[in-house]
């Protein structure tokens, strides 16, 4: 499932990241993109939204608990 996530990098610019979730570590969120794959520092994600429906055709986490 993708997500579009909003961050901003060192330089304080916007960046969009289009990717699905792989997991979460050392408050890194590790995305893996169409040709590689980011971690993400948590604490520059600015907001984020879901691109694809889940198998239920409902909305799901970012972070799962």
């Amino acid at each position: 499932m993708r997500f579009a996530i909003d961050t901003v990098d060192d330089s304080g610019n916007d960046r969009l990241y289009i990717g699905t979730p792989v997991h979460v570590s050392d408050d890194k969120l590790h995305l893996k993109l169409r040709d590689g794959e980011v971690k993400l520092d948590i604490r520059k994600i600015i907001d984020w939204f879901q691109i694809d429906l889940s198998e239920t055709g409902e909305r799901v986490e970012l972070f799962r608990r």
